[in-house]
């Protein structure tokens, strides 16, 4: 994500160097900077998905927090791993950044309210 976000800013100021003097020259390059942008991320978040998924099927397994967060992380999930089909990939990447937030804002609470015998109860590597 940092990579994406350096080469699409970056490349902003090379296309925007560009337009003075040669306009379509800047048009291609801005279309060539959306594509390296794309793929590193800046556009699927199939990977971020998969791993909401993922944290939410072991935390419904091992009955840690609450089940309505894990079924909210499962809607997470799902709409970034959907953002992965070109039609539905603008409004599922908005549902998955958007209720991200809001599952981010929960786990982190639920983690809080864990009381710390139940934290420290974790052996620590020797």
């Amino acid at each position: 994500v940092i990579a994406s976000g350096m080469i699409y800013i970056v490349g902003m100021e090379t296309v925007v160097a560009l337009q003075a003097t040669n306009p379509e020259q800047a048009a291609t390059v801005w279309l060539a900077i959306g594509s390296i942008f794309n793929g590193l991320g800046g556009g699927v978040e199939v990977v971020g998905g998969i791993w909401v998924l993922l944290l939410s099927v072991a935390g419904l397994r091992g009955g840690y927090f609450g089940r309505g967060l894990h079924y909210l992380g499962y809607l997470v999930g799902a709409a970034g791993v959907v953002s992965v089909i070109p039609a539905a990939a603008e409004i599922s990447a908005s549902i998955f950044g958007l209720t991200q937030i809001v599952w981010f804002a929960w786990l982190g609470i639920a983690m809080l309210r864990q009381p710390m015998a139940a934290v420290q109860s974790v052996a620590a590597p020797a």
